[in-house]
């Protein structure tokens, strides 16, 4: 069995496979997108979904559910309140806050998304059991709680 601590060369790096394999389904989610007409980034894709889950979240949860930096998520939010998609609301009880609302459009966007992302993801696992599948997940979560505790 390989060494799973062994980074060089580069491309035995854990860390290095699952960046690359971020980086390549994020550019195919993308030009899926593009190819049908929207202009949604991997990173709005992600806001858009938490939002589907639970609209009116505060502005800095929705960050930690994406796992995007206060800075990424400005810069993220912005983009869709300028496409009409999202629509900022100040909190009532602690106005420094800020809630995230889906518009009309934002709402309507979800049917039209989801198959071209459904799509996507069949072509991108293609030949994937899906026992490797869920190996795969349960690899993801004991390393995320290692993470979390590292």
């Amino acid at each position: 069995m390989e060494d799973i601590s062994r980074v060089f060369p580069l491309d035995n790096s854990m860390g290095y496979m699952f960046n690359s394999i971020a980086r390549e389904m994020n550019a195919c989610l993308y030009r899926s997108f593009r190819e049908e007409g929207f202009e949604i980034t991997p990173q709005q894709w992600a806001v858009l979904n938490r939002l589907w889950e639970m609209e009116g979240v505060h502005q800095s949860k929705l960050a930690k559910k994406t796992t995007k930096n206060r800075h990424n998520m400005t810069m993220i939010l912005k983009q869709l309140e300028n496409k009409g998609l999202i629509e900022k609301r100040p909190d009532k009880h602690d106005k420094r806050l800020q809630r995230v609302y889906l518009t009309k459009e934002g709402k309507a966007l979800k049917s039209k998304l989801i198959p071209l992302a459904i799509d996507a993801l069949e072509k991108i696992f293609s030949g994937v059991s899906q026992k490797d599948l869920r190996i795969v997940k349960n690899i993801h979560k004991t390393i995320i709680e290692n993470l979390d505790s590292y």
